[in-house]
Order: C-alpha cells, then sequence, then structure tokens
C-alpha cells in the first residue's frame, strides 16, 4: 500500500529544518535569504514499497537527482515522466498546479521551486518542462548543504540561468511521452534476458530509428544503449539480493553473454563485483538492500553486454 505524505513548504524559518516525515523518508528544508526560492532535499533510504510525496509548487520547480531515482512524477492527472532519473540529470516543470512524486527505489532529489515570479531565464521552456544532464549543475546545486542562506539565493540563480542556458543549446526535440517510454521499459524488462535491437524498441515506440532515438534522449538524458546497460544491472542487484540464484543464472537472465563478460560490466559500472556487491548489501548494518548505485555515467558508454546490439544502438 502506498503511503500519501504532503511536503510542506517552510518560509519565514529561522534555520534549516531537518523533517522524519516516514521511517525511510527525510526532507531537510533549507533557510534562503529570497523569499521567492524554496529549496528543500528529499531523500529515501532503506524503503520497501512505493511512497506518493506532493510537493508545494510555485510557478517553476526544479528536480535535481543525486543519485540514481526511480520515480513517477505527475501534474493535475497528467504523467510528466515515469523511469530513472539518472544521477546528475535534471528536470523542469511548469506551472503552479501542485506535483505528485512517486519514489519507487531509494532515491535523492533536490527541489527548487520558484515560488511568484518565474525565473526570467535567456529563453522560454517549451511545453513547460525538460530533462537534461549535465555533472557542473549538480556539482552547483550540492553546494547548497554547506551554504549560508545568502549563498543560498545567489546558488539557486546561477544554478537556474546555466539550466536555461544549457535547455537553449538542446536540439529543438520534443520529448518522448511519458506512456510512450512506460510501454519502451514494460518492453525491455519483459525481454531482457534476449537481443533488444534499437529498430525493435523504435517499433514498439512507434517511430523510426531516427526519431525514437532522440526523442528517447530529450525525455530521460540517456541513449538507448546506457539505457538498457543500467536496466540489465539494475534487475541484476535486485536478482542478487532476493534469490540465492548464481552469477552465471544471473548473468544469462539479464541478456550477458557470461559470468565473466557480466561481472566486467557489472564491476565497470559499480565499482564492485557482482560477488562481493551481494555480499556486502546482505551483510548486517547494510545501508541498503534495494538500490544500486554507479560508480560513473561515462563509463558504461564503452561496455557491450552484446555486440550486435551494440551496433544496432548507436
Amino acid at each position: 500500500m502506498q503511503t500519501d505524505i504532503a511536503i510542506k513548504v517552510s518560509l519565514g524559518t529561522i534555520g534549516d529544518i531537518f523533517e522524519i516525515i516516514d521511517d525511510c523518508l527525510h526532507v531537510e528544508h533549507f533557510k534562503v535569504n529570497d523569499p521567492n526560492i524554496f529549496l528543500a532535499k528529499v531523500t529515501r533510504e532503506n524503503g520497501s514499497r512505493p511512497i506518493t510525496t506532493s510537493l508545494s509548487s510555485g510557478v517553476g520547480t526544479f528536480l535535481v537527482a543525486a543519485r540514481d531515482s526511480e520515480l513517477r512524477l505527475e501534474q493535475k492527472g497528467r504523467l510528466l515522466y515515469h523511469g530513472v532519473m539518472v544521477e546528475d540529470s535534471l528536470t523542469f516543470i511548469e506551472g503552479s498546479d501542485p506535483i505528485s512524486l512517486e519514489l519507487q527505489s531509494d532515491a535523492c532529489l533536490y527541489v527548487l521551486t520558484y515560488l511568484h515570479e518565474r525565473y526570467q531565464g535567456p529563453c522560454p521552456v517549451v511545453g513547460g518542462r525538460f530533462n537534461i544532464r549535465d555533472t557542473r549543475l549538480a556539482e552547483l546545486i550540492a553546494e547548497i548543504s554547506d551554504g549560508s542562506a545568502a549563498r543560498r539565493s545567489d546558488i539557486s540563480r546561477d544554478f537556474s540561468k546555466l539550466a536555461f542556458e544549457r535547455y537553449r543549446s538542446l536540439p529543438r526535440v520534443h520529448p518522448l511521452s511519458a506512456w510512450r517510454l512506460n510501454r519502451v521499459r514494460r518492453h525491455a524488462e519483459s525481454r531482457l534476458d534476449q537481443r533488444l535491437t534499437l529498430e525493435e524498441l523504435a517499433d514498439v515506440a512507434g517511430f523510426s530509428r531516427a526519431h525514437f532515438a532522440a526523442t528517447f534522449k530529450a525525455a530521460t538524458s540517456m541513449g538507448v544503449h546506457e539505457f538498457l546497460l543500467r536496466l540489465r544491472i539494475q534487475t541484476a542487484a535486485k536478482l542478487l539480493l532476493s534469490t540465492d540464484l548464481s552469477l552465471v543464472d544471473i548473468s544469462l537472465q539479464t541478456g550477458f553473454q557470461n559470468q565473466a563478460h557480466f561481472t566486467t560490466v557489472f564491476k565497470k559500472m559499480t565499482a564492485s563485483t557482482p560477488g562481493r556487491w551481494r555480499g556486502s548489501r546482505r551483510s548486517p548494518g547494510a545501508r541498503s538492500l534495494g538500490d544500486v548505485e554507479f560508480s560513473s555515467a561515462p563509463v558504461i558508454e564503452h561496455v557491450d553486454p552484446n555486440p550486435c546490439e551494440h551496433t544496432n544502438l548507436h
């Protein structure tokens, strides 16, 4: 059963506020000198069920993923996004209607909301939302935790300016719709032990290869090949924790050629071998039982779980 939790905007506070909303959900409100800005950090740890939160809204809200976070975003009954927000990616949601955020895995998100006047960036936000990935922006927003109230105001404005400038430089591609994205994800999950091609996934979405690849990246901030690799590793991680299957069986069930190939990819993506990762997460006092953290996003661009698949996905 899901738990609905309202995250309130705390304005005019004397200092920072750290709230334990649920046994696995924490919200940290940051004091900011600018009354137009609301800043918070939402962290879910060791959760065993989806949690739906309602974010108080203003005229525009940035969500920044400090780690890979599986979530579902809705606004006024409209599905905006359903999937994994990759670490260092951000999305902008325009409008004063409350935002429903369902956290489906352990997650860490920064929330930056402009409460009154919309930020006057260098360009308009086409469609009211975008999804981009930028390490510089992620590093900037991470400074909020250690900054003063005045510094947080400056960081927020700098962050918004850079985000809109970054958005302006992106190709003008309308992102793949949420329902098409969810359809592709479900198809990939159902055939993860098989060879998947770009043509096949494009057909599921109802687009040509080129159009699908462009709209998919606009919606998820990553390419199709990277998406499949992450999905394979995330599924393998769940099997490592919830079953006693051998590494050979897990590698085959998640679409890798053999155990050695699976181990190589897993280690490059998580900085740990599957066996060690399983042991550390099953040991007493392990930090999390259901989340896999990727050591470095760029490295997975050079890892291939299936040579034929790789050729077709790029």
